[in-house]
């Protein structure tokens, strides 16, 4: 391979010369190619490096090898390397015990469906101009380094039982469906620039995909890697979708740069760490069964919908989940990820989830709000109501309580009692407690609403004993003294105060005895909800 060969007598023909000939089948007279033709027969050896073959050259050459088992034609040992095919040409059904097909290059396109390669068969640096095809093939041993695909490829249901390597290759559209590799897989470095399809593929060994670059979408959906799967540093212009697809090796998947990842449906039988960069990332009904690490390295948008985490997982990064419906959250942990838009409806074991790090929520007012609870407001028959609602903020509370994070629960439990405020089923008279609640403190969460309750109490009180709650009219600052006095229970000294009180002072006086005390105990409380450890 690679050696020089006899060439054909015609200049500026590099054709190799046929024995007993002067020229290269090409340019041999037609009497002379019968006679070539006619002196080939099963299991043939052929020498035509370098030659132009026609597809009408290839179809003589095939049926004049002929074959007994009902395939078109079996050749020995086939010498190709550096032959052009200008046209389309068709190796269908064709075995081939050693063939070389080094810097061949096919220009209008080949079709190898069903063809059987055995022993050694290299295509090292051909080049495929146009549409080829080795559908069904069987390849034992195969090379294809540095091979450029340009038109449209495809490789379905072949089966290659030993190692083979893509790498370093240019593909156009490329299908590997339901192709089966016994052996190392490798398209390292590889450029795919139209779609890649690996749909149903089996990767029973290692499927090394290095520093490949997809310009177009990827689908490897239903694909098994039953050994190693490796895609560090794989950059996906596109979409990649690995729907169905089944890791059973791997613990790394990753970095990876995408426009879009979808992993729905897929399984993963090892733990996992897997990187992602991409702005959206679908994991709907992805099976963890040992636990995953998800790092996302740039903001992207992450659905986890159904999402089954066998053990302790963590998702972190610049990441917003956009739903754990149906998910059971008991053994995840979620670090410095944005669930403004996330929702909680349909999660089981929400009073077990970790939140760690700067872990943010949408806003409403002043406060943390679900997703659920914006939606709720900005539409009534949203499909989640108050009373659901007020069921999610009370297991996000009590997970924050769990975790000794009193502060991160105060705005679930504000968001609980608001839920049960609105909520219809609610009773009307807990509903009339819980506005004054509201009013008064905000749920014993504001300490300043409360303090100004207790200073509208005391002024109003104040400026009503002042008009008639003592039997003579003393001065309003001795009078607003003693009712704040009054407001803690203290008894006043004020010489200059009347000593008796008409029947409406000694109410006003309860009152703020009664009242008092408890806005002061809810500002207190406000603040102890908001400082505790």
């Amino acid at each position: 391979m690679g050696e020089a060969w006899p060439v054909c007598g015609l200049e500026h023909c590099c054709g190799v010369r046929i024995p007993d000939f002067d020229h290269c089948l090409r340019h041999l007279e037609p009497g002379q190619r019968d006679e070539y033709f006619d002196g080939l027969s099963l299991g043939a050896e052929v020498d035509l490096r370098g030659t132009e073959l026609s597809g009408e050259l290839i179809e003589k050459l095939v049926d004049a090898v002929g074959s007994i088992d009902g395939r078109r034609a079996e050749f020995g040992r086939a010498e190709f390397a550096g032959a052009r095919f200008p046209g389309p040409v068709a190796f269908e059904d064709v075995t081939f015990f050693d063939a070389d097909f080094t810097n061949a290059r096919f220009e209008g396109g080949a079709r190898f469906d069903k063809a059987g390669f055995r022993d050694s068969t290299t295509f090292h640096r051909a080049w495929f101009g146009g549409p080829v095809s080795f559908r069904d093939c069987a390849f034992e041993e195969v090379g294809f380094t540095t091979a450029t695909f340009s038109g449209d490829t495809a490789f379905d249901r072949a089966k290659f039982t030993s190692d083979v390597s893509f790498s370093r290759q240019t593909f156009g559209a490329v299908s590997f469906g339901e192709t089966e590799f016994a052996g190392e897989a490798g398209f390292g470095s590889s450029r795919f620039t139209g779609r890649a399809t690996f749909t149903g593929a089996k990767f029973a060994a290692a499927a090394m995909f290095d520093g490949a670059v997809f310009d177009d979408d990827a689908r490897f959906d239903d694909a098994a890697f039953d050994g190693e799967a490796t895609f560090d540093g794989v950059r996906f212009h596109a979409e990649a979708r690995f729907q169905g697809a089944v890791f059973t090796a791997a613990e790394r998947f990753g970095p990876v740069s995408a426009e879009r990842l979808d992993f729905g449906r897929a399984t993963f039988r090892r733990r996992i760490t897997l990187f992602a960069a991409s702005p959206s990332m679908d994991c709907f009904e992805t099976r963890f069964e040992e636990g995953v690490t998800l790092r996302l390295v740039r903001q992207s948008m992450l659905g986890l919908e159904r999402s089954v985490f066998g053990k302790a997982s963590t998702v972190t990064g610049a990441a917003s989940v956009t739903s754990v419906e149906g998910v059971d959250v008991a053994d995840l942990v979620f670090t410095d990820v944005d669930l403004a838009d996330c929702c909680f409806a349909g999660a089981h074991h929400l009073d077990k989830l970790r939140l760690e790090g700067d872990c943010t929520f949408g806003s409403y007012g002043n406060r943390q709000v679900l997703a659920e609870e914006r939606a709720w407001r900005s539409r009534r028959d949203a499909p989640v109501g108050p009373r659901r609602i007020a069921d999610l903020y009370r297991q996000l509370r009590k997970a924050q309580e769990d975790s000794k994070n009193e502060p991160g629960a105060a705005d679930f439990y504000y968001g609980e009692m608001e839920m049960r405020r609105h909520s219809p089923a609610t009773p009307w008279s807990e509903r009339v407690i819980l506005h004054l609640y509201w009013l008064v403190s905000g749920y014993g969460l504001r300490a300043l609403r409360a303090l100004a309750t207790l200073a509208v109490l005391i002024a109003v009180v104040s400026t009503s004993i002042w008009l008639g709650g003592f039997k003579t009219t003393p001065a309003f600052g001795d009078t607003l003294v003693y009712v704040a006095q009054s407001t803690v229970s203290l008894e006043t000294k004020l010489a200059s105060l009347p000593k008796d009180l008409t029947p409406l002072g000694e109410v006003l006086r309860l009152v703020t005895r009664v009242f008092g005390p408890l806005l002061l105990g809810l500002t207190l409380l406000a603040v102890r909800n908001r400082v505790k450890r």
